[in-house]
């Protein structure tokens, strides 16, 4: 079975992944990625200290919710302990729930600052990402442009190598191409197809086993390695 249409579609898909890694590795678009992805990390950052900030400020209506409760608690306990001097045992116990609760609300008071202290470093350190986004956000506007205007540049290039590539699909075999277009979304390198040379692969360079080497002798198009996932075709001799 004759796979040079396939290995010609092949071809044309490797001239679309130079011209865009051209475009990748170009200075402008280098540029507006690393804007827009400063950004992100930015607007998350934010997102993610805004959050915060809400549990912080549920935390301190607690705070203050039970701060309020202690202070009428004390003063009620602090206004039946007047006049019991002589009353020694119950003066004692009213004493040591004065203490206990002025203990609570000392503790409360310490998680009440701490709370304020963090919202406060969250508040400078929130200006600074969104000043930090701002930023990124400039930069990532004015490089679209330039960016847009290089993708125009190859556009012409791409749509001639897209009409070949259709052309090339209503010659291929349909089961060939479906298989091809089926390893190129699972193996991550290129080329997909590779040749078998001297029994092994002009990609990983593995030997292949008999059992495959069978298949292409009796006629298999191709045959996957095991190892890499490449289909492996016999050249014609």
């Amino acid at each position: 079975m004759n796979i040079q249409t396939i290995l010609d579609y092949q071809a044309l898909d490797f001239e679309k992944i130079k011209i865009n890694r051209q475009l990748a590795k170009s200075e402008e678009y280098v540029r507006y990625t690393h804007a827009t992805e400063a950004m992100k990390k930015s607007v998350d950052k934010v997102a993610k200290m805004s959050t915060r900030a809400e549990q912080l400020f549920a935390k301190v209506d607690m705070l203050i919710g039970q701060y309020e409760a202690a202070c009428k608690e004390y003063d009620e306990i602090a206004g039946a302990a007047e006049g019991l001097d002589e009353d020694l045992k119950r003066a004692e116990f009213y004493e040591k729930s004065l203490e206990t609760i002025s203990a609570q609300l000392e503790q409360l008071e310490k998680e009440a600052s701490a709370a304020a202290a963090e919202l406060s470093a969250l508040g400078k350190e929130g200006e600074a990402e969104i000043n930090a986004a701002n930023k990124s956000a400039a930069i990532a506007k004015s490089g679209k442009g330039k960016v847009d205007e290089l993708k125009a540049q190859f556009a012409g290039q791409l749509e001639e190598i897209s009409a070949k590539q259709k052309a090339l699909e209503e010659a291929a075999d349909p089961a060939l191409l479906a298989v091809y277009r089926g390893a190129r979304k699972q193996v991550k390198s290129f080329p997909v197809i590779v040749a078998l040379r001297d029994g092994r692969l002009c990609g990983c360079g593995i030997e292949l086993s008999g059992a495959e080497l069978g298949k292409l002798k009796d006629g298999e198009p191709f045959v996957t390695c095991p190892t890499c996932g490449r289909l492996v075709y016999k050249p014609e001799q």
